[in-house]
């Protein structure tokens, strides 16, 4: 809860046309009241300015609170963020039913006090058969719109399955290495009769960096959707071992935002993940007042621009960002998603070399990407994706070099001397 209000009072501070948009519809509602207690109006026209200072409160405030929040959390990688901070998840929801609910009716019931106390011949109304559908008006639009925002656009908290579980076996009885992650005959699709994914059969040992290849499309960036529980698979199981890992807390899953809130600066997106990570053992995760002497955020050289919004980072500053403010907490299962991809060489290389530290403290990377360099100096394993189905998986030692690495990568592809019509006319 302190986590989710600290984001949001940053966001509304920095969002300047919502923080408008509440503005007026309190200032509205306020001069409406101030109007009708000058005036000595009928008891029908005071009911109609009632209704309007209402309508404004709940056309503004309401979808700021019930609606915007949410959404963003979505886009920004925060419901991403709390699954895997070993939170309960049904703490998610009841914060943001809370601040979905709290700001309208205080600001509603405010309105309605007002108008009872300084406009007398709304007296009446109060006690009679209006009066319940008043003391209602603020609460109603604000719990169906919760309701219809949490169903649409946070139902990762509320529809997923939990993929944190020790009951984890392999058909390979000879392994000796557990299975960190292991996805059994696993189909998924966003619509019924579309499939993005069939049959998917796959285990990650502990210990393994694996890359996952395939063509624009092909279902990766949703089998970690699967992976994670943040979408549920339409038939199969796909599980992170619970013996390996422990909580959903050692695992850390690189969103396409960079799992970062874009109005917010680096240092405080770091905040507020130290807060969702917070336990009673262990109040500070890490050392909030000296990020600039961590060795991830020197390595990275992050100190500069600690204090910048993300929205102000170039793409490859936001990726940097985002990989240190994960691996900050020292995830032990680490999910990326394109690390390098629209990063400068100086920082794929750097990634490259942290990944190979990382492998060799035994931590178990997924990466998906289509930099066919990084798997191949990264990698231990690659499992290539096509037509819904995994079409390959080879060990990188099995190649003889990386010529014919690539050619496997790109599934017999490759498209050369192709016509595209340039200077035929």
């Amino acid at each position: 809860m302190k986590a989710i209000l600290y984001q949001d009072l940053i966001r509304l501070k920095r969002n300047t046309p919502m923080l408008v948009l509440l503005i007026i519809g309190i200032v509205l509602s306020a001069a409406m009241l101030a109007l009708t207690a000058i005036v000595d109006p009928t008891p029908r026209m005071a009911s109609t300015m009632l209704q309007g200072s209402l309508i404004c409160l709940i056309m503004t405030v309401t979808p700021t609170c019930a609606f915007e929040l949410i959404r963003t959390d979505l886009v920004n990688g925060t419901i991403a963020m709390f699954l895997s901070s070993g939170r309960p998840r049904w703490q998610y929801p009841l914060a943001r039913f809370i601040i979905a609910i709290i700001p309208p009716a205080v600001l509603g019931y405010a309105v309605i006090l007002g108008f009872h106390a300084l406009v007398p011949v709304l007296h009446g109304p109060f006690v009679g058969s209006a009066g319940p559908l008043i003391i209602l008006e603020p609460l109603m639009p604000a719990l169906m719109l919760y309701s219809w925002s949490m169903f649409f656009k946070g139902k990762a908290m509320l529809m997923t399955t939990t993929t944190i579980s020790g009951s984890v076996t392999t058909r390979h009885t000879t392994i000796a290495t557990p299975i960190a992650v292991s996805v059994r005959d696993v189909s998924f699709g966003y619509r019924r009769n579309r499939p993005v994914l069939e049959h998917i059969d796959l285990d990650v040992p502990k210990g393994q960096s694996i890359g996952i290849l395939g063509y624009n499309g092909v279902g990766k960036t949703t089998l970690f959707g699967v992976i994670t529980g943040t979408l549920r698979p339409q038939s199969g199981r796909a599980i992170i071992n619970a013996d390996v890992f422990g909580s959903m807390r050692n695992v850390f899953q690189l969103t396409d935002s960079g799992n970062l809130t874009r109005d917010m600066t680096v240092r405080e997106n770091i905040r507020f993940r130290a807060m969702l990570y917070a336990t009673h053992d262990r109040p500070h995760p890490i050392d909030l007042d000296h990020l600039e002497d961590l060795p991830m955020v020197r390595a990275f050289e992050l100190g500069e621009h600690l204090d910048k919004k993300v929205k102000e980072l170039s793409g490859g500053l936001c990726k940097r960002a985002g990989i240190v403010a994960g691996l900050l907490f020292d995830p032990h299962l680490i999910m990326l998603d394109e690390p390098t991809n629209a990063v400068d060489p100086v920082t794929r290389q750097l990634l490259i070399e942290l990944m190979r530290q990382l492998k060799a403290d035994g931590r178990t990377i997924m990466t998906i990407t289509h930099d066919l360099e990084y798997c191949w100096e990264v990698a231990d394993r690659v499992v290539m994706l096509d037509d819904r189905r995994i079409v390959g998986d080879h060990r990188i030692a099995d190649y003889a070099d990386y010529e014919s690495f690539r050619q496997a990568a790109t599934l017999g592809r490759e498209r050369n001397d192709v016509d595209f019509g340039i200077g035929s006319h």
